[in-house]
This record gives C-alpha cells, structure tokens and sequence, in this order.
C-alpha cells in the first residue's frame, strides 16, 4: 500500500473568511501535486501544473478537498517515473468531472 500524500497549505495565499481559493501542495517524491479549493465546493487537482481533476457542486469546500484528495490517492500509486507535461496534457488524459455526492442539496 502507497504512503498517504501529506497535504500542506499554502501560507501565502490568504485565508480565513474573505479568502476565495485554498492551495495545498503535496510531493509523492517524483510528481508535486496542488488542489485548489473554493468556499463554494468548488476546486481542482494538478499534477506538475497541469489540470486534471475538477469537482463542482460540493456543498463545502471540505467536501471538494475531500473528493480531490481521493482522486489524487488513486492517481499517485500508478505512478513510477516524473510525468512530463505532454504526458498531462489534455489531449493525453481528458479531464475527470465529478457529479456532487447523493443526497446533496443546494
């Protein structure tokens, strides 16, 4: 079983009630990932810079770091070498979209 990617915020981003984006940052030892999440339950994963996960609809912001964390748990252990740009570019994998959990209410 892969280690657990420890998720760190970004300091240097506001935070607290008027912040509008979050950052954490993690390393698996070969790829840096980021998710950024918004108040609304909004928020994307990227993997060296580039976009490849977006949830929408989350009832928090919680939720959304929730969801993208996961999805980057199940990216990271198929991993075994850097993954360049062209290999995460978005002609190479498209773009995951997911639908807000059941029982979600806006």
């Amino acid at each position: 079983m892969a280690k657990p990617l420890d998720w760190k915020p970004d300091t240097s981003l506001p935070v607290g009630k008027g912040a509008t984006v979050q950052r954490y940052t993690a390393s698996d030892g070969i790829n840096s990932l980021e998710i950024d999440t918004k108040p609304w339950g909004e928020g994307d994963l990227l993997i060296n810079g580039v976009k490849q996960a977006h949830v929408e609809n989350e009832k928090t912001e919680r939720r959304a770091f929730q969801d993208l964390e996961t999805l980057a748990g199940d990216l990271e252990p198929k991993q075994t070498a850097p993954l360049s740009r062209a290999d995460l570019g978005p002609a190479a994998q498209p773009l995951e979209r997911r639908k807000p959990r059941k029982g979600h209410r806006r």
